[in-house]
């Protein structure tokens, strides 16, 4: 099953469970289905990301494809460190845009 399909199950789970929960007044169970809502559009979403980065390099000179499916390879291999890399590159650009402001 591809991450995508399992990032949209979790969040169906979640979401049922969330209802139940409010619906029983059990606080556990809301806030686990809130949880379980948020890691599946995460899922959903990361899947989603690396089918497109996989279509896009297929799009590329034939001289970068080679390092292009490595490194959808590599995203695919290794989900967190893929999400730590991006997270850390989006908050320096982040940073150097708010510094140029001051």
């Amino acid at each position: 099953m591809d991450t995508k399909t399992t990032g949209a199950l979790m969040q169906a789970r979640g979401t049922a469970q969330r209802v139940a929960g409010e619906s029983l007044a059990d606080v556990g169970l809301e806030l686990r289905g809130r949880v379980d809502e948020i890691r599946g559009k995460a899922a959903e979403s990361y899947g989603w990301a690396v089918d497109q980065a996989e279509r896009l390099s297929q799009d590329l000179p034939e001289e970068f494809r080679d390092v292009a499916d490595r490194s959808v390879d590599f995203a695919r291999r290794k989900p967190l460190v893929t999400t730590g890399i991006i997270a850390g590159v989006l908050a320096l650009l982040f940073g150097a845009a708010t510094r140029g402001r001051r």
